[in-house]
């Protein structure tokens, strides 16, 4: 059997006009062969609570902001005014929600893990900003605000119906949290490793990283335009590239074992980094994208296609990689100098067999992984000293 994966077609390239290649389970499949299981490897408390709101109770708890619905970690807001009356129509039709999952922080406010969009909904129709359309079984109530409502309906929605919060308390061990959150994503839109890593490790880091991987270097570098029809902002893939190259800037010859687990450990061991420490990283994460621009320019990050002649729009997050650690050994201005040869050793490493497999093929694999960037460093060096 062929390592090498099948290649997509433009088709799949193209679903959904995403600007980033592959698609999320490609993406999430960040934790290769590694057979050590989690709770092999440390047993911690955890510490939940459930509670049963009705609707009223819930959406005060919103209004009163002491439900964070637009924490950092949670950037997709995905449902249509349809999908909303649809909650709204499920809640009077006595059809079981799904429960929504809180984190508590350690001053005792909570916010969302999973449920944004149904909390949204929810509060949404009952201070008035949601009118009811595409209903099928109410199909009288389309048009309709809550005040609109028959009064028996309104005091429905808002004192019988109910939905179960599953609430992560702030005495809960905080290593494990990431992998609590992981287990409970189960419901509506889930959410990513990224999203669920930004809400167990929050401080000073993690706000760097949201920052950064919003910033105009790095969202000019991705070709980021509307950020919010981008599937690599509102997936929080350009999060997940700065937490990459933080988390194996430094060993990434020698790294083993999952990927994924390896950034989860990174965030873990380093969410309460001193500020000093957070800013020489934002430095060094600034200096490795502008190199990497230095050096391919506007294709840096974009696969090339040989049988084509051309190349890819989508960022390629394999190749991002193979780039931004490939050239962070050499000075930028003579990247700069060499860009159109840089260019052009690229395109000829997408005709290399063993590059094409590393870049292809289970890209998160260890070996694949160092493999890529070895073949960008070396192609780099050849031409730049």
């Amino acid at each position: 059997m062929s390592d090498q994966a099948p290649e997509a077609s433009d088709e799949d390239y193209m679903q959904e006009d995403r600007d980033i290649e592959e698609a999320e389970p490609q993406l999430d499949d960040q934790y290769g062969n590694d057979p050590v299981g989690f709770w092999e490897e440390k047993q911690r408390d955890l510490v939940s609570s459930a509670v049963d709101y009705n609707l009223f109770s819930l959406s005060g708890l919103v209004r009163s902001k002491k439900i964070d619905l637009s924490p950092k970690y949670q950037r997709r807001n995905r449902w249509t005014d349809k999908r909303k009356s649809q909650l709204i129509e499920s809640f009077l039709m006595n059809v079981p929600v799904p429960p929504i999952f809180l984190n508590e922080d350690e001053y005792g406010r909570y916010s969302v893990i999973d449920g944004k969009q149904r909390l949204t909904a929810i509060n949404d129709f009952l201070v008035g900003r949601l009118r009811l359309t595409g209903l099928e079984v109410f199909a009288e109530l389309n048009g309709n605000v809550i005040d609109e409502l028959p009064g028996t309906l309104q005091t429905i929605l808002e004192t019988r119906a109910a939905i179960r919060a599953i609430i992560i308390l702030r005495q809960s061990d905080p290593d494990v949290k990431y992998q609590v959150f992981q287990r409970l994503n189960t419901g509506g839109i889930r959410l990513n490793p990224q999203e669920i890593r930004n809400s167990a490790w929050p401080g000073a880091l993690n706000e760097m990283i949201l920052a950064e991987s919003a910033s105009s270097l790095f969202h000019q570098a991705l070709r980021v335009g509307d950020k919010h029809k981008s599937a690599l902002y509102k997936e929080m893939r350009d999060a997940e590239f700065v937490l990459r190259y933080l988390t194996f800037k430094d060993d990434w010859e020698t790294f083993k074992g999952g990927m994924g687990r390896r950034l989860d450990e990174f965030m873990a061991k380093n969410h309460a980094m001193p500020p000093a420490d957070v800013e020489k990283l934002r430095v060094s994460f600034r200096q490795a994208v502008e190199k990497s621009v230095a050096a391919f320019g506007e294709y840096a990050y974009r696969r090339w296609m040989p049988e084509k002649a051309q190349w890819r729009k989508p960022v390629l997050a394999s190749a991002f990689d193979a780039e931004i650690f490939g050239v962070q050994d050499f000075e930028v201005s003579k990247l700069a100098q060499k860009q159109a040869e840089l260019t052009a050793g690229i395109k000829k490493l997408f005709d290399h067999p063993d590059f094409r497999v590393a870049i292809d093929s289970a890209t998160n694999t260890p070996s694949y992984f160092r493999d890529r960037i070895r073949l960008v460093r070396d192609m780099t060096a050849t031409i730049v000293n």
